[in-house]
Formats: structure tokens, sequence, C-alpha cells
């Protein structure tokens, strides 16, 4: 299905909420997937949890939670990636997906609505979760992977700090100031999880994209294997890799409250 004003328009999927593709003004702005894999282009849509959960499994309210090891000994990316939302859009530029998600290793039930809407130049993503009878964790992640070709920057206000991690994927709770703007990122090798307030530009070739977030203030940056040396993936996220032990960033919804997170991808140039 599609989204469209004028020449800008957005490929979605009501399995997982899942963008595949987006253009601005004729401009392509996200990688597809070229493998069916939708963390590895597109961008998805990460709920309960946005990156790792070490071993697979956490304590809440002590209770004792297990997911399903899909990284290794890890969970990765949530559990909404394959989860059939209705969908409804009376507007052609905009798209409202939602559905009441629950799950075995979950402690209680999300009430989640995704809203898309596109202009001339700017995509917007709003999400909002309502918990329906228990206190439920939350954090929430969205993974864009953003066309870049040659030397590509990104330039932002205020301070950047990298997570320190106790291994591979796990932040010990510690943070070291980075700077990382106006650098040429085609020269790094990324994977790392950031605190970040404040917008962000993309610069590349003789195109500037502006990232907003909306209660998401902390990022992943990640131009590995799967970005395929023509793409970047900056990721909005709530809280920290294995958030469910670390509590960086977590969020603690009571019965009946909702949260509301969102980003917005514009194309200034």
């Amino acid at each position: 299905m599609k989204i469209s004003y004028n020449n800008s328009y957005a490929a979605l999927n009501n399995s997982g909420a899942y963008l595949h593709d987006l253009y601005l003004n004729g401009t392509p702005i996200l990688m597809p997937s070229t493998d069916n894999i939708d963390t590895h282009g597109g961008s998805a849509v990460l709920f309960p949890f946005g990156n790792r959960i070490r071993d697979g499994e956490y304590e809440y309210k002590n209770q004792l939670y297990k997911l399903p090891k899909n990284d290794g000994n890890n969970s990765i990316h949530g559990l909404i990636r394959d989860f059939n939302f209705e969908y409804e859009g009376d507007n052609k530029n905009e798209i409202t997906f939602s559905g009441i998600f629950q799950h075995p290793g979950y402690p209680g039930r999300a009430q989640i609505k995704i809203n898309y809407v596109i202009s001339q130049n700017k995509f917007i993503t709003n999400f909002y979760v309502k918990s329906l009878d228990l206190q439920i964790p939350v954090e929430v992640g969205f993974h864009p992977y953003f066309l870049v070709s040659g030397r590509y920057t990104l330039n932002y206000n205020g301070k950047l700090k990298m997570m320190n991690y106790m291994d591979t994927y796990f932040p010990d709770g510690t943070y070291t100031d980075f700077d990382l703007n106006d650098h040429d990122l085609s020269s790094y090798s990324l994977d790392n999880a950031f605190k970040l307030h404040g917008d962000i530009k993309l610069i590349y070739d003789d195109h500037e994209i502006r990232i907003h977030r909306k209660n998401m203030d902390y990022i992943v940056l990640y131009n590995g294997r799967y970005a395929s040396g023509k793409s970047i993936a900056i990721e909005p996220m709530t809280g920290a890799p294995d958030v469910y032990h670390n509590k960086i960033g977590l969020i603690n919804l009571k019965k009946d409250e909702i949260f509301e997170c969102g980003y917005e991808i514009e194309l200034l140039k």
C-alpha cells in the first residue's frame, strides 16, 4: 500500500507497520531491503524493545519473562515486526495502523497506534501506546536506512554522548563525549548507541535531510554489512540496548497511561 502527495510517496505494509520505501519530492530517501528482512532496509518499527535483550529473558515485577532468541543467545528488535495491524486512512497522504499487542514474553496488553503522514518534503511518524490492564515496560525504536553516496556527514547541536559497552552489545551505564559533527562518516565503521538531544542533519551530495525526534533522545548509528556501503541507519530510540536490564530510558507505563513519541524526516534540499 502507498500514501502519496504529488511526487512524494511511502510504500507500506500492515505487517509490522513496515515502511518499505520513501521518496520525498522525487528524491529517494531510504534504501529498500534487498533480502526481504525488514531490519536490513526501509524502516521497521521496534516495540516493546528496540535493540538486544541479553540472554532473551528479563525479570519484571519479580516475574521472569522469556523472549524469542533471534540473535544468537539474545533477542533483538522487538516483537511486532510480524504483527498484522489493522489500518485506516481517509486521506491519500495519511494512514494509521492500530492493534492490541500481547505476547507470552510480555507482562500485559498494549494498545498501539502508528500514524504516518506525507507531504511534499516531509514524512512524519507518530507512535502511541496505551497500557490496557497491567504496568508494562516500554521502549520504542525505528530502523530507517538513509540512502547516501560518497562523503556523508551529520550535523547537530549539543553533545553527542556515546554509550560505553561492557562487551560487544550491552551498555555499562557510562558515556563518553564523542564528536561526529561534520566528520566524513563514510570512513567510519559504526554500530553504536548514543544519547543526543535536538535535531540531526544528514548531508550528502547536494542533499540535506533533517531528522526531528519527539521523546526519543537516544539513537543507534549503523553503517555495517547490511547498509551495503550505500546507506546509514539513524535509528531513533526511547532507550538504550538491553533496556530491560540496565533500565536506561525504560518507560514504565501504568494501566490506562499513554506514551507518545515519533520522528520526522524532512528533505531540506
